[in-house]
């Protein structure tokens, strides 16, 4: 983990505010790969104002300002604060990639170590082609989600976005090997997370979504609430056309990737 995420001198008085709030009853984590619809999750949990915020609150990138903002000296400072300060309904949530959880807390034992008692849930992607090109014309074009960006931003992004069969490569062995790490935690750890994905989640639209996860958190006459999200699908014909292309030009590729996911998605049925 960067020392550059925390401040040995952060203010301590704001650390003390936060903590002067009660714990958060229930946690739960969910975990994730990049291009999954995990935007549109948190959006529609956070709208309930029953199932916390749960936003990349360890995201490396972002921790720089909210560590000082809470006053945070070190990690376990953060995570008391963070799911203090983001409790909704006295419950804490989170999302949390692969790559995320080794770069801050180190091993996925530190990690479990601050967690052993969360719910956890695994969000993943079935088609893994489909979510290596959302994700290398995310990086590509800088353009993640329809609610930051109006139409003319994407039709641009779109129209700029080219074919680049190498870069798709490896974002699809990014996400591959991030799936690899939480499979093997999982296991190493026996957790039961509840299974996701992303084409489950967008076929089954918001209510059901929303009545699984109160289930799980034992939320005992959890009211389905009409929750929207602004969050919209910004994958064009083009992204299909990608898809399609990188299969055709790399089946010895993608059948040994097909063959590595076999098993995990063989436990979403």
């Amino acid at each position: 983990m960067s020392d550059s995420i925390f401040d040995p001198k952060a203010d301590q008085k704001k650390y003390d505010f936060w903590m002067r709030t009660e714990k958060p009853a229930k946690t739960y984590s969910i975990l994730f790969t990049p291009r999954s619809g995990s935007s549109w999750l948190t959006s529609i949990l956070t709208g309930t104002k029953a199932m916390g915020t749960p936003g990349e609150w360890f995201n490396p990138a972002l921790m720089h300002s909210s560590t000082r903002a809470k006053g945070a000296r070190d990690l376990d400072q953060f995570v008391e604060v963070i799911s203090r300060h983001e409790a909704h309904g006295g419950i804490f949530g989170f999302e949390i990639t692969y790559h995320q959880l080794k770069a801050v807390f180190g091993t996925e034992g530190n990690f479990m170590s601050r967690f052993d008692d969360a719910v956890f849930f695994w969000l993943t992607r079935e088609d893994i082609v489909a979510q290596g090109v959302s994700l290398d014309k995310m990086v590509q074009t800088r353009v993640s989600h329809a609610a930051n960006n109006d139409a003319q931003e994407i039709e641009t992004s779109d129209n700029a976005y080219g074919y680049n069969a190498n870069s798709i490569q490896k974002w699809i062995n990014h996400i591959h090997a991030a799936e690899v790490g939480t499979e093997r935690m999982i296991s190493d750890f026996g957790l039961s997370p509840v299974r996701l994905s992303y084409e489950a989640i967008t076929s089954c639209g918001a209510q059901k979504v929303l009545n699984l996860f109160a289930e799980k958190l034992g939320l005992d006459g959890f009211a389905t609430q009409d929750v929207s999200s602004g969050h919209r699908k910004i994958g064009t014909s083009k992204n299909d056309e990608f898809a399609e292309r990188f299969r055709a030009e790399n089946r010895d590729f993608m059948d040994r990737i097909d063959a590595e996911r076999a098993e995990m998605l063989s436990r979403y049925d």
